[in-house]
This record gives structure tokens, C-alpha cells and sequence, in this order.
């Protein structure tokens, strides 16, 4: 076999989803009840005064708590989470009658798409089970401080909110940027705008990438020690802009008044160098995985000495 067919990658993609859908429930699952954890110790001891920045702040949870999971899979994809860790697990993943990127293509989708798509559902249920539960307290409690609404202009929607609203709308525009909202109302972009927007992609993909390449690479710890890596390289970024005088975008000010954003060298040297980077971190993983072998190595997945 040595041309791609995108119905194999599909049979693997559906074998993975088959065999690991305990895993996927139990994802899910835990998804929910941190979502309803969170959501929750941060209505009892926040001491909000309005309603608005509680479902702010729960959006925030949500916004850093599911990118966090899907890193920690991506991470353990190729030991525990997909079980191909043990033994003869990888033997039978292995056996799979596909090409090495049909499978390696299965693994990205299921990674990003199939528990990106439980970790929303995490969220929802989440979501839903604190709602109902701020709903039954407000009932009970009969207290005006709990059934009280207001009438807030919150990421450009007025509406009227109340203590048991969904935060998922409010999750969505912030993880989602509004491009649509910003084309139907006649309000084109800016390069500013647009340079920052695709800036923060390629950052989450390169940082997608680089987990992945560590967790291909190694068989224990990898989620510890990429991140212990990213926050050093990140750490390193950030000196090196503080001690060349460096930055991506300036703000321009004329007088005492706000001008816009000028889009810095800095901007442009990320656009080129952070793709460069992400397509070798993903052709470095495919690389290790096309040399899995039914025996590994107890720290790598891959003989780094192999000549």
C-alpha cells in the first residue's frame, strides 16, 4: 500500500474511536464535572456583586481548562489515551492494514477533532449541571439576590441575565474570533487585527506541534516535560524581547491620543519562522511514528541512536 486512500484513514479513524470509547466517556466525563467544580467553588468564594463578570469568569475557566486537556492528550496519544501503549495494543495498531500516514492522519483527527468535540460536550454538561443547580439554590432560597437580572451590553449582545445563565455563548466568543459578526455588520479588518489574529493561530498550532512531537518522542512524562520545555522557550522569547528592546506590535500615539497598533519586524519574523516550525515539529513526529516497533525503548518511542 503505498498510496493514501481516505477511506482506510477513515476505518482507522473509526477503529481508534471504537476501541477508546471508554476513554472518550471517561474525557468527557471529567471534562464536565471540573467545568462544574470550577464553575461552582468560583460562585461561592468570589464574592461577585453582578451577575456578568461571574459568567465571565466561569468562560475563562473553560477557555483555559479545555486547550490545557486537548495538550495532555496529545501528549499521552501515543502511550495510554489511544490505547496503543502496551505491548499488544501496539501490536494490533500496527497490524491495521493502513499506510503510516493514514494511521498517523487518524491519530490527528482523532486527537484534535474527536476530543476537541468531547471536550465541548465536557463543557456543556458541565455547564448545564451548574445551572441547574444555581437554579434549584435560587428557587429554594427565595432570596432576591439570587433570582435578580440585568440588562448588560456583554460582548455586544444586550440581553438579560440571570444567575443560572449559560457561559457557553460567552465561551465561544472569546475562543472563536468574530469574524462573521465583523464582515455582516461592514467592518472589514484592519492589518493590525488581522496580523494578530493569525499570529495567536500559528502560536496555538506551533504549540500543538511541539507538544505532539514530545509526546511521540517520549513514552513517560511527556506532558511534564513539554511543558517544562514550552515554558522555557516561552520564558527565553519573552527575555529576548525585553533585552533587544524588542516587540511585536507598538501602539502609536499622537499627542495624548490613542492613534492604532503598529504591526513591529517582530510580527512579520513569527509569520515565517513559527510555520517553518510547526510543519518540522509535525514531520519530526510523523518520523518517530512511522519507526514504532513492537518493543520500545522504556523512555523514547523511537532509537534516537538508530543509524
Amino acid at each position: 500500500m503505498n498510496s493514501f486512500s481516505f477511506n482506510r484513514c477513515g476505518k482507522v479513524l473509526r477503529w481508534l474511536i471504537s476501541v477508546n470509547r471508554v476513554s472518550l466517556m471517561g474525557f468527557t466525563v471529567g471534562v464536565a464535572f471540573s467545568i462544574f467544580l470550577l464553575q461552582l467553588i468560583s460562585f461561592i468564594f468570589g464574592s461577585f456583586q453582578t451577575i456578568v463578570p461571574y459568567i465571565q469568569r466561569c468562560a475563562d475557566f473553560g477557555s483555559f481548562l479545555m486547550p490545557f486537556a486537548l495538550l495532555i492528550i496529545a501528549t499521552a496519544a501515543f502511550t495510554n489515551f489511544t490505547s496503543i501503549g502496551t505491548k499488544q495494543q501496539r501490536g494490533t495498531f500496527l497490524m491495521i492494514p493502513a499506510t503510516n500516514l493514514e494511521k498517523y492522519l487518524a491519530l490527528m483527527v482523532y486527537i484534535v477533532v474527536v476530543c476537541g468535540l468531547c471536550a465541548i460536550v465536557g463543557y456543556i454538561l458541565g455547564d448545564c449541571l451548574r445551572m441547574a443547580s444555581l437554579w434549584i439554590w435560587a428557587m429554594a432560597s427565595n432570596d432576591p439576590s439570587f433570582t435578580a437580572c440585568e440588562v448588560f451590553n456583554f460582548n455586544g449582545v444586550d440581553q438579560t441575565y440571570y444567575l443560572w445563565t449559560s457561559t457557553v455563548p460567552s465561551l465561544f466568543s472569546q475562543m472563536i474570533p468574530r469574524l462573521i459578526t465583523v464582515w455582516s455588520s461592514g467592518i472589514y479588518w484592519d492589518w493590525y487585527q488581522w496580523a494578530s489574529f493569525m499570529i495567536a493561530v500559528i502560536m496555538a498550532v506551533w504549540t500543538h506541534s511541539f507538544f505532539m512531537l514530545v509526546g511521540t518522542l517520549l513514552r513517560k512524562y511527556a506532558f511534564i516535560i513539554s511543558g517544562a520545555l514550552w515554558m522555557t522557550i516561552m520564558s527565553l522569547y519573552m527575555w529576548t524581547l525585553s533585552h533587544f528592546n524588542l516587540s511585536v506590535f507598538q501602539m502609536v500615539w499622537d499627542g495624548d491620543k490613542y492613534v492604532m497598533n503598529a504591526v513591529n519586524v517582530m510580527a512579520y519574523v513569527l509569520m515565517v519562522v513559527l510555520p517553518l516550525f510547526t510543519i518540522f515539529n509535525y514531520w519530526a513526529s510523523f518520523h518517530i511514528f512511522k519507526g514504532f516497533q513492537l518493543i520500545t525503548n522504556k523512555w523514547f518511542n523511537y532509537d534516537i541512536l538508530k543509524r
